[in-house]
């Protein structure tokens, strides 16, 4: 979400409504910043706990006590795990200052693509990205660097969709909520540039997710066979309804919504739809990434 929420703002939406005098796509900005200042801490909690439980299974301690001082200094200095955390570290807490001067800044100031508003994407690109090497990719043997490379694309464009969904949804529930609703052109150029987007994020995301399904499962029937192998089915499976609801917004839906506005209600429902499942594909992630995979 720390770079769903930029990117929809700036990238996404943000040129469509580059002239809007309105309140609409300010505040809506400004509700997307005050958003990333919660996925900034629950990042920087996790990570807390991510670490804290890592060095308990690295030491045999119990992660409910104290560690032993020594064991923490360890697992930084010493492992590939603690130097990884520690960069990370050093990411978000240069991301939170750079989140903390836009905040200060004027509504107008969120719109415009500045160099803090790209440092504050880069940033959370970065921080994202970084997973690969704490993942299955950087511990595999066969073909490392395509793998990494995979794993890293696939990390990213997962930001623009399905995550880019969940921003999506809000911006649709906000601006109805509004006093001065948008026009419904400008409604609809938002949604087609969202969709285009979305269509070139799903064909790279099936790319780079069968690379690393051949790389990490190795054979069709450890497909079917193994835990890791079932967990990447289910994962397919949610995400082909994904396609699936989107391939129905996009050649169904958005065509007509001009002609009948009765036919966005129904989209927003499907985004909503999609939204939830999306969260499902994180929830089969978490899982595959604490199972070994058959390769």
């Amino acid at each position: 979400m720390l770079v769903a929420l930029p990117y929809f703002t700036l990238v996404t939406v943000g040129p469509v409504f580059a002239a809007d005098t309105g309140e609409n796509y300010p505040s809506f900005c400004q509700k997307m910043t005050k958003w990333l200042w919660v996925a900034l801490i629950l990042e920087a909690l996790s990570g807390g706990a991510w670490f804290w439980l890592t060095a308990a299974q690295m030491s045999d301690q119990s992660p409910w006590g104290m560690l032993d001082p020594a064991v923490l200094n360890t697992v930084l200095g010493q492992t590939q795990f603690g130097q990884l955390w520690l960069g990370r570290a050093v990411i978000g807490a240069v991301l939170g200052v750079a989140l903390f001067f836009l905040s200060r800044g004027k509504a107008a100031s969120l719109l415009r693509p500045s160099f803090l508003n790209w440092l504050l994407l880069a940033l959370s690109g970065c921080l994202l990205i970084s997973l690969a090497w704490a993942g299955h990719a950087a511990a595999g043997i066969h073909h490392h660097g395509l793998h990494l490379l995979a794993d890293t694309l696939h990390l990213l464009i997962g930001s623009v969709w399905p995550m880019g969904l969940i921003p999506l949804a809000c911006f649709l529930w906000h601006i109805d909520r509004r006093q001065q609703p948008l026009s419904a052109d400008r409604k609809i150029k938002a949604l087609q540039r969202f969709s285009n987007m979305s269509l070139g994020a799903v064909l790279i995301l099936v790319a780079t997710g069968f690379i690393n399904g051949w790389l990490m499962v190795g054979s069709w029937e450890a497909l079917v066979t193994t835990t890791y192998g079932r967990l990447l089915l289910g994962k397919v499976l949610v995400v082909a309804i994904m396609i699936g609801l989107g391939a129905f917004n996009r050649l169904c839906l958005l065509p007509h919504i001009q002609a009948a506005p009765l036919k966005l209600q129904t989209l927003r429902r499907t985004i909503l739809a999609e939204s939830g499942l999306a969260l499902v594909v994180l929830m089969i992630v978490g899982m595959m990434g604490m199972t070994s995979p058959p390769s």
